[in-house]
């Protein structure tokens, strides 16, 4: 994918464990998620100038997750 090249982060059909990979590298931290459940979550979408917070709030929109940023790491959990 030449996607990163614009400035975008492009998932599709990625289990939520997979796109916190991607976002690891767009955002420079850590994503640890602390359910299992959680971590099988599916997303397809875009990302282009979202900050992290705003992106993992889109993400929000269609999967209930909860989320804490500490720092460099971001914690995510069921609802």
């Amino acid at each position: 994918e030449t996607s990163w090249v614009y400035g975008r982060l492009v998932f599709e059909g990625d289990h939520f464990n997979e796109l916190a990979v991607k976002m690891e590298r767009w955002y420079n931290l850590k994503i640890t998620i602390r359910d299992e459940k959680v971590a099988q979550y599916r997303f397809t979408g875009m990302l282009e100038n979202e900050t992290l917070e705003e992106a993992l709030h889109a993400l929000q929109l269609t999967a209930s997750f909860r989320f804490r940023i500490d720092g460099n790491q971001v914690y995510i959990d069921k609802p």
